[in-house]
């Protein structure tokens, strides 16, 4: 019997078959992704069956890799951020609660402690922890533990931590700096010949923090000497916190003849502290006792060549990185003094530092110095108080 004839006796036999209307299904609001696959269906007593369907509901995965995923060994520091990539390069410190990173790819960069998920190192780091603790070896830090390695292996808890540098035998591994300079020359009716520099000079270990600074200006026009300064800074600071810290001591030598200053030394301690710590922003004030000592150039009949006296040492620093290329540093010095030497001095630079390679800087700075009462001169001129310069220099980091 032919398929045909079958399906002629079904209606004429079964009551209802094929006459009822096929209700339609409701309609389905479908908010994500599904996928149904071999649907098969049967039309016989009007029932419908379904098998082997696979549904997706758009279950949420992670973000961040597993925390067994390994760096190789290459000879770089590894760290992880919190969006789950990996950064090879060059651990510089962590102090304040940010980690200075020299990336391979991206060249110097400032990230805050709580941004870093995992950090690995198989060079030797020293670190300090917040009892006062140290411990020194090849780090791994995950987001609970910080592990050191070595000859006897130690693990801390990670919100114990509170700086690390690098260190190891080589003391060239706690030092870096920063040079700039600058050269003017003219020749024709006029010969003139000026040179700046600037020079920052600093070493870094968890606990403590050294630098030492220089600014020179000297020029000459038509061989005829008409500027000549030199300011040297150092400092030695002891971290207490992570944003308080003792300074002990602080020291400046500071010398401008044609300000009749043959030579001024100041000696003193002080405290220091961060308003503001930011991976893109910093903000520090420190203040102190010293004691100062100056000698002058000739000055008028019956006046001293030398005097000494106490002093109130006060200053700040801003650092801002405006733009992952662009920086501004703006800082400032001041010390109150006794009339005899000069009253209030104030020193102040500002420098805006554009980034043309990895180690190769255009600076600009614009400096203030300033002497309130500036000593009298053999010839009874008293020189103008205010001293501005306007300096471009090529600076390079190491």
């Amino acid at each position: 019997m032919s398929l045909a004839a079958v399906l002629v006796w079904l209606v004429a036999v079964v009551p209802g078959f094929g006459a009822e209307t096929v209700v339609p299904l409701p309609p389905v609001v479908v908010t994500n992704c599904v996928f149904v696959t071999n649907i098969v269906v049967v039309t016989v007593t009007n029932y419908v069956v379904t098998t082997n369907v696979a549904l997706s509901i758009n279950t949420p995965t992670s973000a961040l890799p597993d925390l067994s995923w390994v760096p190789p060994v290459d000879g770089y520091d590894w760290i992880q951020l919190k969006s789950g990539e990996w950064l090879r390069g060059q651990i510089k410190a962590m102090q304040q609660r940010q980690l200075e990173f020299d990336s391979e790819e991206l060249n110097d960069l400032t990230f805050d402690w709580k941004d870093i998920r995992q950090v690995r190192s198989a060079h030797t780091l020293d670190l300090l922890f917040m009892d006062g603790k140290k411990a020194a070896g090849p780090v791994t830090i995950t987001p609970a533990e910080v592990a050191v390695g070595g000859a006897e292996p130690r693990v801390f808890s990670r919100d114990q931590l509170q700086s690390l540098t690098p260190g190891g035998s080589k003391e060239l591994n706690y030092w870096s700096g920063m040079l700039s300079v600058g050269l003017t020359v003219r020749a024709g009716n006029t010969e003139q010949l000026e040179y700046n520099a600037q020079a920052r000079l600093q070493r870094r270990t968890p606990a403590t923090r050294f630098s030492l600074d220089y600014i020179g200006n000297i020029s000459s026009i038509n061989g005829v000497e008409n500027a000549n300064n030199n300011r040297v800074n150092s400092e030695f600071d002891l971290w207490l916190s992570r944003r308080f810290y003792l300074i002990l001591p602080q020291i400046e030598y500071y010398q401008d003849p044609f300000q009749n200053l043959k030579a001024r030394v100041t000696a003193g301690g002080g405290a220091g502290y961060d308003l503001v710590d930011h991976p893109n922003l910093e903000w520090n004030i420190s203040t102190g006792p010293a004691y100062q000592y100056a000698w002058f150039e000739p000055t008028e009949p019956g006046q001293p060549t030398q005097s000494g006296t106490a002093a109130l040492v006060f200053g700040t620093r801003f650092d801002w990185d405006i733009t992952q290329r662009i920086g501004l540093i703006l800082e400032y010095r001041g010390q109150y003094t006794s009339r005899q030497v000069g009253e209030t001095t104030h020193h102040a630079v500002g420098t805006l530092s554009l980034e043309l390679t990895k180690r190769f800087d255009l600076d600009v700075s614009l400096i203030w110095d300033r002497i309130s009462n500036p000593k009298v001169g053999q010839d009874d001129v008293q020189p103008k108080p205010d001293d501005f310069r306007l300096v471009v220099g090529l600076g390079v980091h190491f």
